[in-house]
């Protein structure tokens, strides 16, 4: 791809597109244009990437690159569009990493195309999700090459904007989710006498294994579980605590989770209108 690439905020997710799209050569490092607030976060990656640009500031990359991808925080958007401006040409796709605002209030902020995001840190290892939605201005074309750009560090999957939330629990915040639960599993077995790096050792390997194993053989996840929890098993009565207590639990997460993006989403949005 010749498109230059601009990442503003080279935090988490910045970063991850950074080394992603560069360690699977979607981009050549001299394509890509970073900036961040920390000028040592942004030089970091110059060790790292000889050929990658600094810019010395936003309108750089802005002015620099094709597709410009904003990796700040959600309450820090509007003081980026005083930077920016909020008018980009044709050539240029403007798109959003961020919890809020949604694409319906983008447009009524930025003329231009727009794209919205939902990415998640695994994709640095080139594996997982990326939640995409377009707003009308972008092309078929365009809405092609930029999946295909996301497509070489994960799997891009475009939903009703709508649903962003409830997808990203799995795709997103899941990684965070998983890693607790089976964390919780190793936790257990070393307050029973196990010792801790054996116990993390463990489920590290058996929460790899499971993944290769649904997906090489093509498992439902209820294919598995009836594969290991034979009827009258240890297994099996672990499944009957979690069918009790566990679902009521997910929803729960669901809710607080829904809850706390619309509240980051209200304060961002009074933000915008008071800017």
């Amino acid at each position: 791809m010749k498109k230059n690439i601009g990442i503003i905020g080279t935090g988490s997710l910045g970063g991850m597109l950074i080394r992603g799209l560069i360690g699977k050569g979607a981009v050549a490092p001299n394509q890509v244009y970073i900036f961040n607030r920390s000028l040592p976060k942004a030089l970091k990656f110059k060790e790292e990437f000889p050929e990658i640009h600094v810019a010395e500031n936003n309108s750089e990359i802005i002015e620099k690159a094709h597709w410009i991808f904003i990796c700040v925080k959600p309450q820090d958007l509007p003081f980026l569009l005083d930077e920016i401006g909020t008018k980009f040409p044709g050539e240029k796709l403007i798109v959003s990493t961020l919890l809020s605002p949604p694409l319906s209030e983008l447009d009524n902020i930025i003329q231009g195309k727009i794209v919205r995001i939902y990415p998640s840190v695994t994709q640095s290892t080139g594996h997982g999700v990326t939640l995409i939605a377009f707003n009308r201005q972008v092309t078929d074309s365009e809405r092609k090459q930029l999946i295909a750009l996301l497509d070489h560090i994960g799997r891009t999957f475009s939903v009703a904007e709508e649903h962003f939330r409830l997808c990203g629990d799995i795709t997103s915040c899941g990684p965070a989710f998983m890693a607790y639960m089976i964390g919780s599993l190793a936790r257990v077995a070393h307050e029973h006498g196990i010792e801790k790096e054996l116990a993390d050792a463990m489920a590290l390997e058996t929460m790899f294994g499971t993944s290769l194993l649904l997906r090489n053989q093509k498992l439902t996840f209820d294919e598995l579980i009836c594969r290991v929890a034979t009827p009258g098993g240890c297994t099996a009565e672990g499944i009957k605590v979690l069918e009790q207590n566990l679902p009521r639990i997910i929803r729960e997460i669901f809710k607080v989770t829904a809850a706390r993006e619309k509240e980051v989403s209200e304060i961002v949005l009074k933000s915008l209108k008071i800017k």
